[in-house]
């Protein structure tokens, strides 16, 4: 399989970016200080590999995805049903909690339950789970 590019990933701040430059002096010193290097392969796998691996990127006029929707999809909806699970084991909490804006652009303050009913709304769009109040 193909390396297609490289991405380097800093853990603190869990953050990644595709290297679109060769740099071999950048890369050791970025490596040096704790970041992490991964080959993406024309099958999407991703690999942890040495600074020493890291190659220069070929110039291609390719279109590629950095982040497929199902993958967001899923995650999102993993994060409605944390928050259902929460409300179902602190239903008194939930009920009585108001969320506070945190721009002036938010909306007013909410209870707990209708901001879980507005993000399992855009979770689950089509479906009943989506209809469903938090009691």
């Amino acid at each position: 399989m193909a390396i297609l590019y490289h991405l380097a990933h800093d853990p603190i701040s869990n953050s990644e970016a595709v290297l679109t430059e060769y740099d071999a002096e950048l890369i050791k010193r970025a490596d040096e200080s704790g970041i992490v290097f991964i080959a993406v392969d024309d099958q999407g796998t991703r690999s942890i590999v040495p600074a020493s691996d890291v190659r220069e990127p070929e110039n291609r006029d390719e279109h590629f995805t950095f982040v497929q929707p199902s993958y967001v999809d899923d995650r999102f909806k993993a994060v409605v049903d944390v928050f259902d699970a929460l409300a179902a084991s602190v239903p008194a909490v939930a009920s009585n909690a108001d969320v506070q804006p945190v721009s002036s652009k938010a909306r007013s303050s909410m209870s707990f339950s209708d901001a879980l009913e507005a993000l399992r709304k855009l979770a689950y769009p089509d479906s009943e789970e989506g209809g469903g109040r938090c009691q």
